[in-house]
């Protein structure tokens, strides 16, 4: 019977490498100590994403419709000639807007208000800043006399808090806007 020579220092060393290293892939194959953080941490990442991503979005509804409301009530003043009576210029009906909405998000400095009388409601032109990829800086005031048609269209460029849908962002700096618009006729109101 012939034996195998023994191995050199070099070779048993790698050996022994090789031995402990399996003995270590078994040990951590059987250990499941830590199994539910590993499983928390790879689940987290999309559900904490998901979470934010809604808020995210809740928040923009809730401003969008904290502008809307308030567009209608400010519209309100125009339609019911308390404009006109009061000389309302346009910053303070763009005041009026924000104090609806709380004042909230640097509303007064961000706020594009164009306030125009319609001869025909069937021939309305509505301004879309999506089009351009910008909110428009030149802006009109026209609240217009008893029985005219006005037109009011507000809107606000709205950041994402997380950033997740910057591609589809409709302006080209990569904000939303949040718009609101109130077509009326003016009330038969008198001292016009």
């Amino acid at each position: 019977m012939t034996s195998l020579p023994n191995p050199s220092p070099a070779g048993q060393g790698l050996i022994r490498h090789r031995l402990a290293l399996a003995a270590l892939l078994q040990r951590l194959r059987r250990d499941r100590s830590g199994a539910a953080a590993v499983e928390f941490a790879l689940a987290s990442i999309p559900f904490f994403a998901c979470l934010f991503a809604v808020l995210s979005l809740a928040m923009m509804f809730f401003v969008d419709a904290a502008l809307d409301a308030s567009v209608q009530k400010a519209a309100r003043l125009i339609r019911t000639g308390q404009a006109q009576t009061n000389s309302l210029s346009q910053a303070n009906f763009k005041s009026q807007i924000c104090t609806g909405m709380l004042n909230i998000f640097d509303c007064s400095s961000k706020l594009y208000v164009t306030v125009s009388v319609v001869s025909d409601v069937s021939s309305v032109t509505y301004v879309d800043p999506r089009s351009t990829g910008t909110i428009p800086t030149s802006s009109t005031y026209d609240i217009g006399n008893a029985g005219d048609y006005v037109l009011v269209q507000a809107f606000l460029p709205w950041s994402s808090m997380i950033g997740l849908f910057a591609n589809y962002a409709p302006l080209s700096d990569g904000t939303y806007v949040l718009g609101s618009s109130a077509l009326f006729r003016n009330e038969p109101f008198t001292g016009s």
